[in-house]
């Protein structure tokens, strides 16, 4: 009777070990998206309280109160469908982020960022954009590629890896500046489980977060104009649950880590199209254009009028008209204005840049003492 028992309990943890290992999914190449997918997500702007950090073996994520507050497609080309086959060539995946972005000079248009999948890998190789101060598409390849993804992908896996990218300003055949980014990402599998978000319920995952330092530059130089050099860096912690059924994640949250506190900054869900009683789901429009500045001209107080739908922490970047770098400043909180003190400024014109690390906006500023 004794040994039935020992084999009996022997054979139900066998079974249950069994269980528990096959429900820790494994994330492979295939389930990376592909040329011509086309994948819905929602993005909530806020989201107080919820706790993104907690992570373990056989966790049970429930985000269901997440409230969407717009949409959009993540739409998937093949290089030859975007104005960059000739820097990408026909194997690459390109996926469009912005019709435009910011404003002036330094807007751009046609955004699109690369992708290649191998059966080992899915890493960024390349960015494409037109610049609005030149009427010809740019394009660079990462010299050191951003692996995003390193498979097969299981529980507790970590690894590192080192990307830059050099992107050449050109005009015709004349290089007059580079865009630049540099950096380094450390991910781990750090949890195993369930998700539920107001797309889908009790959907296994895998959560991996990603430490990611970078630097953003950008050196311009147009004859006859102030040339423009700045930099900022773009550090960011991001989590994102993975699973088999969908091709992105079911959540990414990105976010900036002080010490034990995470704050998001970003965060969107895999989810179906969805309306409202007065139509479509309103798509949030980015950072307006230009920004508004007031008085303006100015003596000692600028007050520069930030979107509302803007949560996040922002950069001021201010320059004179020799593009030197004469003020930088974090906002990590503000009530849709930022109060510049420009007692110390020069009379003169200045150029005055807001970016929250992904997107950046101007507005032009004169001091009159």
């Amino acid at each position: 009777m004794k040994l039935f028992l020992r084999k009996s309990i022997l054979l139900a943890s066998i079974i249950l070990g069994w269980c528990e290992a096959k429900s820790q999914i494994t994330i492979t190449s295939s389930h990376m998206p592909s040329a011509n997918d086309t994948i819905r997500y929602s993005t909530v702007l806020t989201a107080a309280g919820v706790d993104f950090k907690t992570t373990g073996e056989n966790k049970v994520w429930d985000f269901t109160k997440l409230n969407s507050s717009s949409q959009d497609v993540y739409q998937y080309k093949n290089s030859t469908n975007t104005p960059y086959v000739i820097n990408f060539g026909f194997t690459s995946i390109g996926l469009k982020l912005a019709d435009s972005l910011g404003g002036g000079q330094m807007g751009l248009k046609d955004v699109y960022t690369f992708f290649k999948k191998s059966t080992t890998k899915w890493e960024a190789v390349g960015i494409g954009f037109q610049l609005s101060a030149l009427p010809f598409p740019q394009a660079g390849k990462h010299t050191n590629t951003d692996e995003i993804y390193q498979f097969p992908l299981n529980y507790k896996d970590k690894d590192s890896a080192t990307f830059s990218l050099k992107v050449p300003l050109t005009a015709v055949i004349v290089n007059i500046g580079n865009y630049f980014q540099d950096g380094n990402r450390v991910n781990t599998v750090d949890g195993w489980g369930k998700i539920s978000t107001p797309y889908k319920s009790n959907i296994d995952c895998i959560r991996i977060k990603s430490v990611i330092n970078e630097k953003d530059s950008i050196a311009v130089a147009i004859t006859g104009q102030a040339p423009i050099n700045f930099a900022f860096p773009n550090n960011r912690v991001e989590y994102k649950w993975l699973s088999t059924s969908e091709k992105i994640p079911m959540l990414e949250v990105s976010g900036t880590q002080i010490g034990n506190t995470f704050t998001p900054t970003q965060i969107r869900y895999r989810d179906n199209y969805k309306t409202t009683t007065n139509g479509n789901v309103s798509i949030i429009p980015p950072l307006s254009s230009r920004l508004t500045a007031y008085p303006n001209p100015a003596k000692n107080i600028v007050t520069i009028e930030v979107p509302g739908f803007i949560k996040n922490s922002l950069k001021l970047l201010v320059f004179d008209m020799e593009g030197k770098n004469i003020e930088s400043l974090n906002f990590e909180a503000f009530e849709n204005q930022i109060i510049l003190n420009t007692s110390y400024f020069a009379n003169g014109k200045y150029t005055a840049i807001v970016t929250n690390g992904n997107i950046f906006n101007y507005t032009s500023i004169t001091i009159i003492k």
